[in-house]
């Protein structure tokens, strides 16, 4: 019965972590290319005040089991802190210079260096050949779907590939530190977001976010007002499940976790935006990526049960 419940939480904290990012994606890029929304660090910042205020109210009524912030949590948490600041930051960059559905290429490559990156810094020997091979499908079916189009801003591809390289890190460290520390994910986002907001702020004024933002006609809209708090909400909710994910099952999971929701990403963006066009590479890539996805998930199926086996025996 433990076993099941463990399964099931791990994959619905998969999905959940799917669902938040694939949705953030989509109302971020909706505001950058609709709306002219340019102020990406007061997003960040928001989020990080979000959650930590919330968790510090949440703590102090005793509804969370959460510590209150120390030296001892900074210390855990701060290489995670600073991965997770730098990688929002050039994931909201490398959204701005790039198509939608580009982006989600470039975040499809992330299982490759999640396991690569995961090898150096885990030291948890070889991968199975399934995963491996799994991994290499999808990282060729990247490779040619971002062969179709190479006509985006090249400032949005470097960033593009540093937030895939910064990801793969972060999730990395995450699962080392999930194994090292006795704190759970709540308390890892509590500490992020509480070491983060400070931080945040200063850069918030440092790029004029905070001072332009109030000569932003779009708020005006109230349409871009919610759209703007759901994201804000919603970048909460993602931190969460992606800590959450990466505790309870693995980098290399929630990095695949990600390749599987792209698949709606991509339909979406190509709908909702006209900064890119299907081609027969385009999609042929997707497909291939597709299949890779699929390979990792009936691999990590058989070898979890083989695993159970083992263990009732």
């Amino acid at each position: 019965m433990d076993v099941v419940k463990s399964r099931f939480l791990g994959i619905a904290v998969a999905v959940a972590h799917g669902f938040f990012s694939g949705s953030l994606n989509i109302l971020l890029k909706f505001l950058i290319s609709n709306y002219n929304f340019n102020f990406l660090t007061l997003i960040q910042l928001l989020t990080s005040s979000t959650a930590a205020f919330t968790l510090e109210v949440l703590r102090r009524l005793g509804l969370v089991k959460v510590p209150p912030f120390s030296v001892q949590l900074s210390k855990e948490f701060g290489p995670v802190c600073i991965l997770s600041t730098l990688q929002s930051t050039l994931t909201l960059w490398s959204l701005r210079g790039l198509s939608l559905p580009m982006y989600v290429v470039f975040k499809r490559c992330l299982p490759l260096f999640t396991l690569s990156i995961g090898m150096c810094v885990l030291r948890n020997g070889v991968p199975s050949p399934g995963v491996v091979t799994a991994v290499v499908i999808t990282t060729g079916g990247a490779a040619l779907a971002g062969a179709g189009d190479l006509t985006g801003d090249p400032f949005g591809y470097v960033t593009g590939v540093l937030a895939v390289i910064i990801h793969a890190s972060y999730l990395v460290v995450i699962q080392k530190t999930s194994h090292d520390s006795e704190y759970g994910p709540l308390t890892a986002q509590y500490a992020i977001a509480v070491m983060a907001t400070p931080v945040l702020l200063v850069c918030s004024i440092i790029s004029l976010d905070a001072i332009n933002m109030w000569s932003y006609e779009g708020w005006q809209n109230p349409y871009i007002t919610v759209v703007f708090t759901i994201c804000v909400f919603i970048g909460c909710a993602m931190n969460f499940t992606t800590l959450h994910c990466t505790y309870i099952n693995s980098a290399v999971t929630t990095s695949f976790v990600g390749v599987v929701k792209s698949i709606a990403t991509i339909t979406v963006g190509m709908l909702a935006f006209s900064d890119v066009a299907p081609t027969h590479l385009f999609i042929g890539g997707v497909v291939v990526n597709t299949v890779g996805s699929i390979t990792y998930c009936v691999v990590k199926y058989f070898e979890t049960k083989k695993k159970s086996l083992y263990e009732d025996l």
